[in-house]
């Protein structure tokens, strides 16, 4: 029986694609460096430290252009976020599910977008880069600290690194897929993720499916 349903936040909860990319190119802008934006499209949604890696970046310079980025981030993200979909179906499902959010952004801003959304209080935990160095370590982490079991446990997420980490970590894989999920349908589908939704009232009744079949 499922207990918690983790969650990724960007391109599952919010729709941050824009202002990830846009901050992503000025920051490179910043320190003259060249940038292969296709690369990083292809790329957006693994840890920003991998991500300066894939992109050639000296190990050296990724903490001073990682905090350039998050000085971009946070200007960007000043304008209204928007939802990726209709939030008022986790409100129904925390009441019975404890929730969480795992995610490769920094756990300020995440929290800080979630305030702006009004969907903060139903977090029982809100976990970013800055806590964990891989998601299924986070997500195995949880585990313990709640005392459930990888089998009653779902992690929603719209990348293909999010259902890897999903299988890594023994969770059930939920990938979310719509207008400004970050990666492509058929990306998605070649990862085999357990199930595919495009909201979060298909969220609600899966999780109805899974609880009568026990």
């Amino acid at each position: 029986m499922i207990k918690a349903v983790f969650f990724d936040f960007d391109g599952t909860i919010a729709d941050t694609r824009g202002a990830f990319f846009k901050a992503f190119v000025r920051t490179f802008d910043d320190f003259e460096s060249e940038i292969d934006k296709i690369k990083v499209v292809k790329n957006m949604g693994t840890e920003l430290f991998v991500l300066f890696k894939k992109m050639g970046i000296n190990p050296g310079h990724i903490d001073a252009m990682r905090r350039r980025f998050y000085k971009h981030y946070g200007l960007f993200t000043k304008e209204k976020i928007k939802s990726c979909v209709s939030l008022k179906p986790l409100f129904k499902i925390s009441e019975d599910y404890k929730l969480f959010i795992i995610s490769n952004s920094e756990t300020f801003v995440i929290k800080k977008l979630l305030k702006s959304l009004e969907i903060k209080s139903i977090f029982s935990g809100i976990y970013g880069s800055d806590k964990f160095s891989t998601k299924d370590k986070m997500i195995r982490k949880i585990y313990r600290k709640i005392n459930v079991k990888p089998s009653e446990v779902i992690y929603v997420g719209d990348r293909f690194t999010d259902i890897e980490y999903s299988r890594s970590a023994g969770c059930v894989s939920v990938a979310i897929h719509n207008k400004c999920s970050w990666s492509d349908l058929k990306t998605i589908k070649a990862q085999r993720p357990d199930y595919i939704i495009k909201d979060f009232r298909e969220l609600g009744r899966l999780l109805k499916i899974l609880k009568k079949n026990g």
